[in-house]
């Protein structure tokens, strides 16, 4: 409603004056333009340089103008997507003349905002999922913030980088391009196990122009316990064991490798054994009952399935068979010898070699052997050297033990023993085996000199870690030579031994560096080879190539080629920095840039450093241009008519931002031309002449503004453009004769010439004039004569004699009226004309003056006039909708009247429906009860009757009771509240104006009572009465209140719009712009 207030005070004050110019009108504001700026400049002569002169009717806080100058500015920075796009001001100077003001907000692109996520940001975004995390399940989403979004504007994410470490290629992750969810895609495996450890993402977010922000997010994988252990086979699936072995010894071990780190494996039989025990945590078989085939319960074959399972419960099973194979029995003794504790013997120490102790009776229980009855002589042999076919049993020598036996090393490593510094506390690094001779004795092991880092069991003689070792740590000594002493039982005895063992290094310390991120700031003309930083890392491990460090930079590739590593120096190159640059500016004017340290150790450690290299803008670049520029403009333009259009274009960031100023050239007093600031538009400030000024020569200065982290104007860059325009040539000038009154006298035989016309046009050459004689010549006595390019010559077709001039014999006067017109051959409508009077005083030729007595009659000289009047007429743009809308009333009108006519036809009934369905209360016509209704052909009767028609609109029955007469002596007007009659001669414009403005206004009552009564029954479903009065028709209705509020107003502002339209087209005809030239 605001709104429609303030264009209802915009209308009526376009119409008072149009004094107040605005120079820029409208006005389209960027939205980031800076407060303070010029917008636009109103002035007004009459109070030219009067303080208070200038205000705004409507009250803002957003704009101000200055009261005494007229300058425009702004008092803020706009956002396009919450602040209002248009404003309407109203210019007051104080007087009765205003000018309105339109400012539209434009929307200028803004890149998406990264910063919802700090981290993200800033590179440093970290999260960890395991590596059997499902597929398309979302592991991050991007934030992006875009003030765009309000109109219409999308972002379009994507990867642009993804490194993976320590195995590089990783290619796991992808972005939905849509809602930025970042999400396993299921390219490479996301396998811990395989090397895959971390990933590092540098995610985009893009908007439909162009402009983007960027991130960094950091993936840690954790290990999942998800390997299945696998087994090493035997050869064949199978082994092979004699059933000769004995219960308890190991027949087989079974090995499963898990590829999971830190796993443990547990072995376990799937289904029970009683012939075998397995070791659930080494993996050996052993036997538990003999294999003897001679045993029929006892079979050849055993099928065993072992299972591995590892601590994250995961499982595998192997399937083998064990094959008995069958040995020769050796031949059995008799059982005393060869069960139990076998024969005990008991001989002096002084008993001859070869003497007879003891016979074996023997037999072979084989079948098919014989058996033999030998005589066995005890004798010191090798195992191996027993027959084949034997028996063996148990002979006991008890020998008293005697103490006097030293514990002997059977087993201590000679070479050094060579251990890495990441071993763990209690990892056992030998066994020492040592033997005492003595029987029943036993043996103990002991450091010598105690050493914090080792200990050794004092029974198993196992030597383990007992203190972290770190080779790093100084006070870790890198070698140790271990001195072991060996005991038996109350140290009786004792042997030593030494034992060297060397520490190993381990790359077990990633480079370290004095700065994890760099911020670095630098103006965009910084050299190339420019030394940025030098990376300060170390390694705190001792040796190569462990703490060997290189350095190894990651770039996106934007920046692939705007920085260089050499070894630990960042350098700017090969190519330059670049402020000015789209792309850049969606990376908020900084490179992120990742530099990657690694040590050369297996495998490697690294660690990753953060360059942030933020660019400052220099203007470096001036405004290029056409310097010199020539426009042409007819001298008739209007105000505020382009002139032409200067365009420079400037490379500094923010692009084209330029400002045009017009600072020298001939101007004219006061100023005709002016030049909008920001688009480089020139347009006509006054009017031309070129009648005055043919050539104005106009000096442009062009300058950037906010290309500088510099406030302008210190380093602002500018450039002038020399502007030439052209006034071109209208017909605005009519020819002027010098003098506009010639009188002379000839005699009448004269052929020759006479008279020679003196007439030009300041806009139009001779050559364009034409002329002719269009009064006062009787009987085409006289003709013009024309030479060349130059004014004719007046001459006459005959002589002037008597016999001629029948019954003349005084003196004769003509009176010839010429009329000169210019644009010989152009357009006629731009033809102008005038006019010279020349007086002929034509005197008889003779010798002899004959005598008369008429008196001397005096040449008066009178003035005609001759008027030509060209009308013409063009609308306004809101005619048109005014003349649309007055149509279809006018329309709904006709359909009204048939609706009138044809209703009670039966034919017609679809068409024209009734009005009495809801009337039950409201009297009928009927043919008993006749109705007079008076017609508009009764409309110039004297005594009207009186009409009955309700009064849908206010102030209808004052209308409706006045009459208007009007008489003149040509024209006769009767005018009624239903009718209009005009009688007027043709060319009484003023009249007919009056006229056709009180019939618009009744034609608009009619129409609305009318439409509001059909209208009635489709909107509130009430009843209608169809009465007859001194219109065709009219419906009887009751609407609701607030219903008819509405319908009134609407129809008050109808008719308001279509009397003022009325107004404006009679205006039109009455005022149209035309010429006249008075002759």
């Amino acid at each position: 409603m605001n709104i429609f207030k303030i264009l209802l005070i915009c209308t009526a004050f376009s119409y008072i004056g149009a004094e107040i110019q605005i120079l820029i009108n409208p006005v389209n504001l960027p939205e980031n333009m800076a407060p303070g700026t010029q917008l636009s400049r109103a002035y007004d002569k009459d109070v030219a340089g009067k303080a208070d002169a200038y205000r705004f009717l409507n009250k803002t806080k957003d704009f101000v103008i200055d009261a005494s100058s007229g300058v425009i500015t702004s008092t803020k920075i706009f956002n396009y997507e919450t602040d209002p796009k248009r404003f309407l001001f109203i210019v007051d100077t104080g007087g009765l003349m205003r000018r309105v003001l339109t400012i539209n907000i434009i929307d200028v692109p803004e890149p998406p905002n990264c910063m919802a996520d700090p981290q993200f940001s800033a590179g440093t975004a970290t999260l960890e999922i395991g590596e059997d995390y499902p597929l398309f399940q979302s592991v991050y989403r991007v934030i992006v913030t875009d003030e765009d979004f309000a109109n219409g504007d999308q972002l379009t994410y994507t990867i642009e980088t993804q490194l993976s470490g320590p195995k590089k290629g990783g290619n796991s992750f992808g972005v939905d391009p849509v809602n930025g969810v970042v999400s396993l895609r299921g390219g490479d495996p996301l396998d811990f196990d395989a090397g895959y450890h971390a990933f590092q993402l540098a995610l985009r977010a893009t908007d439909t122009t162009g402009l983007f922000c960027q991130g960094t997010l950091i993936i840690k994988i954790i290990n999942i316990n998800d390997e299945k252990p696998q087994f090493e086979p035997f050869p064949l699936d199978s082994i092979n064991v004699t059933e000769k072995k004995p219960v308890g010894e190991i027949i087989a071990r079974v090995k499963a490798i898990d590829p999971d780190e830190d796993s443990s494996i547990t072995y376990s039989f799937k289904t029970k054994q009683e012939m075998f025990a397995l070791d659930p945590f080494k993996g050996i078989i052993t036997l538990l009952r003999p294999l003897n085939l001679d045993n029929p319960n006892n079979s050849k074959i055993y099928p065993l399935e072992i299972e591995a399972r590892d601590n994250g419960n995961n499982s595998n099973t192997y399937m083998f068979t064990v094959f008995v194979e069958n040995a020769d029995d050796p031949i059995s003794c008799d059982s005393s010898f060869s069960t139990g504790a076998g024969v005990s013997v008991s001989v002096p120490e002084n008993i001859p070699a070869s003497a007879f102790i003891y016979m074996i009776l023997s037999r072979d229980p084989d079948i098919g052997q014989e058996v033999e009855h030998f005589q066995f002589v005890i004798a010191a042999r090798r195992k191996e050297n027993l027959p084949v076919e034997s028996c063996v049993g148990t002979i006991t020598i008890n020998i008293q033990n005697v103490n006097d036996e030293s514990p002997i090393l059977t087993y201590i490593p000679d070479a050094p023993i060579n251990i890495y510094e990441n071993l763990p506390v209690g990892t056992m690094l030998v066994k020492l085996t040592a033997a005492d001779r003595d029987i029943g004795d036993s043996v103990h092991y002991e450091f010598i000199r105690t050493r914090k880092e080792f200990s050794i069991n004092e029974d198993s003689g196992e030597v383990t870690i007992a203190y972290p070792l770190d080779y790093e740590d100084v006070a870790t000594p890198k070698s140790w030579v271990l001195y072991i002493r060996v005991y038996d039982n109350n140290r009786m005895h004792s042997t030593t031994g030494t034992l060297t063992v060397i520490l190993q290094d381990v790359n077990d310390n990633p480079p370290q560096c004095s700065q994890d991120i760099y911020t670095i700031e630098l103006p965009e003309n910084i050299p190339t080879e420019t030394l940025l930083v030098s990376l300060m890392c170390t390694d705190k491990d001792e040796t190569v190539p462990n703490n060997n460090i290189t350095y190894h930079l990651i770039m996106d590739s934007f920046s692939n080629t705007t920085f260089t590593l050499t070894n630990n120096e960042l350098k700017i190159g090969p190519t330059h920095l670049d402020f000015d640059n789209a792309i850049f500016a969606g990376m908020h004017f900084k490179y992120t840039l990742f530099v990657r340290v690694s040590d050369g150790g297996s495998p490697a450690l690294s660690t990753i450093l953060t360059i942030i290299v933020r660019v400052s803008r220099i203007n470096e670049l001036n405004p290029v241009g056409t310097t010199l520029v020539t426009f042409s403009i007819f001298e008739n333009s209007p105000v505020d008519t382009l002139v032409g259009k200067i365009t420079f274009t400037d490379a500094d960031w923010p692009f084209n931002n330029i400002k045009y100023t017009i600072v020298g050239g001939n101007l004219g007093t006061p100023p005709k031309f002016y030049i909008e600031p920001d688009t480089g538009m020139i347009k006509l400030l006054g009017s031309l002449d070129r009648e005055v000024e043919s050539q104005y020569q106009i000096t442009v200065r062009i300058a950037d503004l906010d290309n500088d982290v510099v406030p302008d104007p210190i380093r602002q860059r500018r450039a002038t453009a020399q502007v030439t325009i052209n006034i071109l040539n209208i017909n605005d000038e009519p020819p002027i004769c010098s003098p506009p009154h010639l009188e002379t006298r000839i005699y009448s035989p004269v052929k020759v010439p006479f008279v020679h016309l003196n007439c030009s046009d300041r806009d139009s050459p001779q050559e364009h004039l034409s002329y002719s004689i269009v009064g006062g010549n009787t009987n085409n006595w006289f003709t013009l004569r024309r030479l060349g390019v130059d004014p004719p010559f007046l001459v006459i077709r005959e002589n002037f004699q008597y016999d001629v001039f029948q019954g003349i014999h005084e003196p004769t006067t003509f009176q010839l009226l010429i009329e000169v017109t210019d644009e010989l051959g152009g357009n006629k409508a731009r033809q102008l004309s005038a006019t010279t009077t020349v007086i002929i005083h034509v005197l008889p030729w003779t010798t002899a003056q004959p005598t008369s007595s008429t008196k001397t009659v005096t040449t008066t000289i009178t003035t005609s006039v001759l008027k030509k009047i060209s009308y013409y007429w063009i609308p306004d743009n809101w005619f048109s909708a005014v003349l649309t809308l007055t149509g279809a009333l006018f329309m709904v009108c006709l359909y009204a009247g048939a609706w009138c006519l044809f209703k009670d036809v039966p034919a017609c009934s679809r068409l024209f429906p009734h009005c009495h369905k809801h009337q039950e209360h409201q009297p009928s016509l009927t043919v008993k009860e006749p109705v007079q209704i008076p017609r508009h052909g009764n409309l110039l009767s004297s005594d009207p009757k009186p009409n009955t028609k309700p009064n849908l609109l206010p102030g209808n029955h004052q209308s409706a009771s006045n009459q208007l007469h009007k008489y003149s002596e040509n024209s006769k007007v009767l005018v009624r509240p239903q009718s209009l009659l005009v009688l007027a001669r043709e060319g009484d414009w003023e009249f007919k104006g009056k006229a056709a403005a009180t019939f618009t206004g009744e034609l608009l009552l009619e129409l609305l009572s009318v439409t509001l009564g059909l209208l009635n029954p489709l909107v509130l479903g009430s009843g209608l009465d169809l009465g007859r009065a001194n219109s065709c028709c009219y419906c009887h209705f009751s609407i609701a209140p607030v219903t008819a509020a509405v319908v009134t107003f609407a129809g008050m502002v109808l008719l308001l719009a279509a009397a003022e339209a009325g107004w404006m087209f009679i205006g039109g005809l009455t005022e149209c712009p035309g010429h006249s030239v008075d002759l």
